[in-house]
């Protein structure tokens, strides 16, 4: 391998319009090596080069960190292009998150309009694998919300590493595959071990840069090396040769250089890198080798679905001639999505109403004239299934709006009744109901818990007042013997000693008046401890039926919390806490086998029944032959068979075409 620096030095007469055409060259075949060796170059003699070859240059570099210091030099125009890689369906979401990370940095350096480049990182923010992404993503979208700070440095992501930092010495080797198990193309030896050769030098100076180039190259597959493989994979009938593969890589083959198992996995791979018209190749080229029964025509609805949804009218058009009239591609959904490619114009104001209608959903100052409330009403006379789902929309968009919504409910019912349904099995009178019921036992609550409060207030200020009637008739007892005393000593002054006496003296008057006042003061205190002990326990009598009335209504409170939590889990955990779900032998086998539109579809109604979900239970019927058994909708002709029992286990037992269902049970029965 050539030294950066070096090959710097040699290449920095070169002008960046022909190292842009060199790099063009390079992505255009694939060559990952060359296209990261001249970014390198680039970075090193800080040549500017055009942000639309640079974008290219992401999905191929064989360094994801390849282009960062290149990007350093840019301005406001590379925005646009990163962001136009950061949707590409052909990269990976790493590389994906790579370029709306840098679109970012461009944007907080020259404080531009962050509004893009946060549109673009929301879509990302739960698509991206990598920890790493994820958290990059995570911290630039939380820079992105903060204001404007002329003190803070631009945001540092990528472009301001050191480039020694992305220069190892040595590479990690990769292998076709993902595993890094290869077979080695030459014998292992020691550095300073004689070269296999036979020259008598030592390997180091010998055959060892040569054997370093052909063991990086190694493949799992002897006698094969990972340039052939990623050209033909057909050498080795081996899915995982087109699994470990990148878009750039799969764009350059040919179908008929494949396997017939190749050719599924290469199906699979083209159709989520977005490279339909490969996808299209490959089933062709699949169904002309397969045997007759083995391929599954249900393939191109998934590739007819997934071309509509792109956009590609012309690509849709030619997989329909091919089926001819084959009645698999022809679903409502299909068919839906080829009148709107092919009459748009018919859809364009009903958008706009509905642009607006959600846009201004949530607007405090849109009330009685909610759109979404209009547009309920307008479609109800001649569009009875689109009212009804304005309506619903309306509704869960301001379910605290208790008037418009019950009139929305009565419309509801009386759409049902124009498409011949029952009039009150629509969801969202449930959910009005059960919003109801949920807001009057949180205001009867709330009442509960202001009552309580009072109490409370109350019981404080009658333990405090009875604690100042204890405090008061303790003063008053005490007065009271100290009254009772001195009249005690006043009407018991003691023994006279007669030795020497005269006559008694007369009773003064003062004193007969003073006691007459003492046993008044005597009486008035036995009085009033005699009131204070009344108040005392006409206190304690109100502080225990306080106390009994405080304690029924937390208890009632309480029960009051129970039968709302019970109403939201009813709604959202139908069926109690998640359960683990047991996978058959039948299952894994016949998941093996189905086409991967209906495998994922199989996957996601597992893990939604497992966690009970409470939008499964509308495509959810039980089996009533069966008891605990239950299937499930996954399209039109196929349906998904589980055991259920509550609490305990989840058995996914079958999936298995519907016209098939009524026998599957006479072989359980």
């Amino acid at each position: 391998m050539a030294d950066v620096r070096a090959l710097a030095a040699e290449l920095g007469a070169l002008s960046p319009a022909q190292i842009e055409s060199a790099l063009q060259v390079f992505v255009d075949r694939g060559d990952e090596k060359a296209v990261s060796r001249l970014l390198q170059v680039c970075a090193f003699n800080e040549v500017k080069l055009d942000v639309g070859v640079l974008c290219a240059c992401i999905g191929v570099s064989e360094d994801i960190l390849d282009s960062a210091p290149c990007f350093a030099l840019q301005d406001e125009h590379a925005i646009a292009p990163l962001l136009d890689a950061a949707s590409a369906e052909a990269l990976p979401y790493e590389r994906r998150g790579y370029a709306a990370g840098l679109a970012a940095e461009i944007t907080v350096k020259l404080r531009l309009d962050p509004q893009p480049v946060r549109k673009a990182l929301w879509k990302l923010e739960h698509a991206v694998r990598s920890p790493e992404m994820q958290l990059l993503v995570a911290q630039t979208l939380r820079h992105l919300d903060e204001p404007p700070n002329l003190e803070q440095p631009p945001l540092a992501l990528w472009s301001t590493l050191r480039l020694s930092d992305l220069l190892p010495e040595h590479r990690q080797r990769t292998a076709v595959g993902g595993t890094y198990t290869v077979r080695r193309p030459v014998v292992k030896l020691g550095r300073n071990d004689p070269c296999h050769c036979g020259s008598g030098k030592k390997y180091k100076k010998c055959c060892y840069e040569t054997d370093q180039e052909l063991l990086r190259d190694a493949s799992a597959y002897e006698g094969t090396t990972q340039t052939d493989l990623k050209a033909t994979p057909g050498l080795v009938d081996d899915p995982d040769v087109i699994y470990g593969m990148r878009a750039h890589e799969l764009a350059k083959l040919e179908p008929s250089a494949m396997s017939e198992r190749q050719l599924h996995a290469g199906y699979q791979r083209a159709l989520a890198f977005g490279l339909r018209e490969l996808a299209f190749g490959m089933l062709l080229e699949w169904e002309q080798r397969a045997e007759e029964g083995v391929f599954d025509p249900g393939h191109y609805e998934d590739l007819i679905g997934s071309v509509l949804q792109a956009g590609d009218l012309k690509l849709a058009r030619r997989i329909r001639e091919h089926c001819g009239d084959e009645a698999w591609w022809r679903p409502r959904a299909i068919e839906f999505c080829f009148d709107l490619l092919e009459h748009p114009v018919r859809y364009e104001r009903l958008e706009s109403e509905c642009r607006a209608a959600v846009s201004e959903v949530g607007d405090e100052e849109v009330q009685a004239d909610d759109p979404l409330i209009r547009l309920a009403y307008d479609f109800a006379p001649r569009h009875p299934g689109l009212s009804i789902t304005f309506a619903r929309a309306a509704i869960a968009s301001q379910p605290d709006r208790s008037f418009e919504n019950e009139m929305l409910i009565e419309l509801i019912r009386d759409t049902r009744v124009d498409l011949d349904l029952a009039p009150d099995g629509d969801p969202a009178a449930a959910m009005f109901d059960w919003i109801a019921d949920r807001d009057e036992r949180r205001n009867q609550a709330r009442v509960e818990t202001k009552e309580i409060e009072r109490l409370t207030k109350q019981l404080d200020e009658t333990l405090a007042a009875l604690d100042e009637k204890k405090r008061v008739l303790r003063v008053t007892e005490e007065m009271l013997g100290a009254v009772g005393a001195q009249l005690e000593k006043a009407c018991n002054p003691g023994p006279i000693s007669t030795k020497g006496a005269k006559e008694p003296a007369p009773a003064d008057f003062n004193t007969e008046e003073k006691l007459r006042r003492l046993r008044s003061q005597v009486e008035g205190l036995k009085a009033e401890i005699g009131e204070q002990q009344a108040e005392r326990r006409q206190l304690r009598k109100l502080l225990a039926d306080e106390r009994k009335k405080h304690t029924v209504l937390v208890e009632s409170a309480t029960s009051a919390e129970e039968p709302v939590v019970a109403a939201e889990r009813s709604i959202v955990e139908p069926g109690g806490t998640p359960v683990l779900p047991e996978y058959t032998d039948t299952f894994r086998k016949r998941l093996a086998t189905l086409r991967p539109g209906l495998m994922a579809k199989a996957i996601m109604a597992v893990g939604r029944f497992a966690s009970h979900e409470a939008t499964i239970w509308r495509q959810t019927k039980a089996l009533e032959r069966l008891p605990g058994h239950y299937r499930i909708r996954l399209s039109i002709d196929y349906r998904l068979i589980v055991h259920w029992q509550p609490g305990k286990t989840l058995r996914i037992l079958d999936v298995i075409p519907r016209q098939e269902l009524e026998s599957w049970i006479r072989r359980q029965g």
